[in-house]
């Protein structure tokens, strides 16, 4: 549940008029990698392709929430 409550503060931030464009291109561009079927590392290798994925969106989101944070 807490996971669920931290992507909907995420897509509340994209979606806010107030928020810098450079933080919503980097959400942006978090979601859209994702999405996407290209990858640094395949899926296919044993838990590596996966853990590229999660560490990259992670690393995308820390970067656009500390952005926003130095707005405020």
């Amino acid at each position: 549940m807490r996971m669920w409550n931290r992507v909907e503060t995420w897509a509340r931030l994209l979606f806010r008029r107030d928020t810098p464009w450079k933080v919503k291109a980097i959400l942006g561009a978090a979601i859209v990698y994702l999405l996407s079927p290209v990858d640094l590392v395949p899926d296919w290798i044993l838990g590596f392709g996966l853990l590229d994925d999660l560490t990259i969106v992670s690393l995308l989101v820390a970067y656009a929430l500390k952005l926003a944070q130095k707005k405020e």
